[in-house]
């Protein structure tokens, strides 16, 4: 998972407490790099593609 994947959730609880690593169908997701839910490659934010092989991939 990116390290610039973001949801509510990681402010609330804490980054320790929040599993980014499977899909909340309730979350809304956004990349801490364009502050949007799309990417820095305009592509949709989520934890299925914010994952290794896509271009702005960061890991943790």
């Amino acid at each position: 998972m990116c390290k610039r994947l973001r949801t509510k959730m990681y402010y609330v609880v804490g980054r320790d407490h929040v599993d980014l690593r499977e899909s909340s169908p309730t979350a809304q997701y956004w990349c801490s790099r364009t502050a949007i839910v799309l990417g820095p490659d305009e592509m949709y934010c989520s934890p299925e593609v914010c994952q290794p092989g896509r271009a702005c991939f960061e890991p943790e």
